[in-house]
């Protein structure tokens, strides 16, 4: 017979009773089949909340792209740029309007529209549900929506794109955040539709990336810190390279940056902590609250170049109100000029501090070449305040680091600056002062790798014998033929006339134009201004009348290839 245990401290006296009333009077066979049933029913349970699961995370993620056509234009084209996106390995459904339940419009996290415009400004029959939909529900809400309108027409009639523009603006007055301009497209409109779908592959692409880039800290110990510049010769510059150990497990690629959070100064501590003991209601008597005072103060809060929102905030407590903002203030300044009242405690002040800000660094370093390293590149800025130099705060921080010293930093990882997957790919490198850091990098990882690709670097400072950074490297590049050219233009070294980058391309500009027409890629990086902007009219130029192209579309074909790449600061 069947023996039963004591299931009371399981279940409920009621339960209980019902549950061994059910056993006694149930045969064998029954008992089986209900034990199946109880663990088919489990397994349906987790099976049911797995599912659920994986539905909450694609939600999250859910694209979708409708049309509304008349003629079949905006089919045609809503087709086109699904094919596209599928290619490119953004997942998106694709839905006609006519067809889309408006009842999920709320569900919706990121909705893409395609509207041809009819008759007098009206959307097309195929939209008309939509339209009337968000515009006649006065009760829709869509603040979760992320979206953009694409809006085809013909200018030759006076509503032009007139039914995109309305949906466009009911969407964001109902809450929805408008994530790409509104297109307006005339007859003509494969060109401006192409610019829409880039600028929703690069939303896509900088959102995932942002993802990647979470900002786990790494602790590394200062290896090496080399002045590049020779200053007993005259340099006005100070560049310096930095090596960091790392932890081995630490990975990254050619063309990522680290972020670096400076500290600030202890004499500069010592002043605040000392002016805050005296003149704020917070008594510092407690050896260890003056330490963590200090150590908040040294690596968390911000005491330079204080922001116009902490100003504003600092103002209501202040005994004085007319603080000026066109000023870099230091927080002791603030503290001496500007006053806090008597009513106020060092909390309230902590309170809206803010925290020190990262910098990004290049880094140029190889994986492949230094193992358990990464270096950087640093230039020390400096400029006059008051009638004295003052410098960077991050950059001055990281001049000073000796050996040994620990540095916190994480790893930034810029994928829209990455070599060919290809290593048999030519590239061009262009980067003055430390706008070289990454092509260090690039070099040294397709030295390792063997690559079979040619390389042409274009690099430029003041002075050659006293600026030419990473000189012994490059030119043993040169000897070892890792280097295919290299074009260096020092701007100082001539009395008449000062020479950039830029004009070593025109010099060069048959062969300049001879690789990029054979496939090869195009890297810049240093100051955006003027340098950048300086190299991308001079590369126009070559284009035009070197190879008598279009130079906007021979551009633009480079870049949707992914063979012009910029990291500019």
């Amino acid at each position: 017979m069947f023996s039963f245990l004591k299931f009371n401290e399981m279940l409920s006296e009621s339960n209980n009773k019902t549950f061994i009333k059910l056993i006694k009077e149930s045969s064998q066979e029954e008992i089986i089949w209900m034990c199946g049933y109880m663990s088919g029913l489990l397994s349906y349970q987790k099976y049911s909340s797995d599912v659920l699961d994986q539905k909450e995370l694609k939600k999250e993620e859910k694209i979708t792209l409708v049309y509304g056509t008349e003629t079949g234009n905006a089919k045609n084209l809503a087709f086109d740029i699904y094919q596209k996106a599928k290619n490119k390995k953004l997942q998106m459904k694709l839905i006609s309007l006519d067809q889309y339940r408006l009842q999920d419009l709320e569900k919706e996290n990121y909705l893409f529209v395609i509207i041809s415009t009819h008759g007098e400004g009206e959307p097309p029959s195929s939209a008309k549900s939509f339209f009337d939909f968000i515009h006649k529900n006065q009760t829709i809400c869509l603040n979760n929506l992320k979206y953009s309108v694409l809006a085809l027409g013909d200018k030759s009639y006076s509503y032009f794109c007139k039914a995109g523009v309305d949906i466009d603006k009911r969407l964001n007055d109902v809450g929805g955040r408008r994530i790409i301009p509104l297109y307006k497209c005339d007859v003509d409109y494969e060109t401006e539709a192409n610019k829409w779908f880039l600028e929703i592959l690069n939303f896509f692409t900088k959102k995932k990336y942002k993802s990647e880039n979470r900002r786990e800290r790494i602790c590394g110990t200062i290896f090496n810190n080399i002045l590049l510049n020779d200053k007993e010769r005259g340099s006005n510059k100070e560049n310096h390279h930095i090596e960091i150990s790392v932890p081995n497990e630490i990975q990254y690629l050619p063309g990522d940056s680290i972020g670096v959070f400076p500290e600030n100064p202890s004499n500069e501590i010592h002043d605040i902590i000392k002016w805050i003991d005296k003149n704020i209601r917070n008594k510092l008597e407690e050896k260890e609250l003056k330490n963590n005072l200090f150590n908040l103060f040294k690596k968390k809060l911000n005491i330079f170049c204080l922001s116009d929102n902490f100003l504003k905030k600092y103002s209501f407590l202040s005994e004085k109100k007319d603080i000026p903002f066109n000023k870099k203030w230091k927080l002791i300044d603030l503290l001496k000029e500007f006053p806090i009242k008597k009513e106020f405690y060092l909390k309230d002040l902590i309170k809206i501090m803010d925290p020190i800000k990262p910098r990004l660094y290049s880094i140029s370093s190889s994986p492949k070449a230094h193992e358990n390293e990464i270096h950087i590149t640093v230039s020390r800025h400096s400029f006059q305040f008051n009638g004295e130099t003052v410098y960077g705060h991050c950059s001055d921080f990281l001049s000073k680091l000796k050996k040994g010293d620990e540095l916190s930093f994480f790893i930034y990882r810029n994928q829209l600056f990455r070599l060919p997957k290809n290593s048999d790919k030519d590239i061009i490198l262009i980067g003055p002062g430390t706008g070289i850091a990454p092509f260090r990098s690039f070099l040294y990882e397709r030295e390792a790798m063997e690559a079979t690709g040619k390389n042409w670097l274009f690099f430029g400072d003041q002075h050659f014998y006293t600026d030419f950074l990473y000189q012994t490297e490059i030119q043993s590049w040169k000897t070892k033929g890792i280097l295919n050219r290299v074009s260096l233009s020092f701007s100082r070294d001539q009395k008449n006339k000062k020479i950039y980058v830029q004009d070593k391309i025109w010099e060069n500009r048959i062969e300049f134009f001879s690789w990029i027409k054979n496939g090869a890629y195009v890297y810049v990086c240093g100051k955006k201004t003027p340098m950048s902007v300086d190299v991308e009219k001079m590369i126009y130029r070559v284009i035009d009348e070197v190879g008598g192209c279009d130079p906007e579309f021979f551009i633009k074909k480079m870049k949707k290839d992914g063979r012009y790449l910029k990291d500019v600061y």
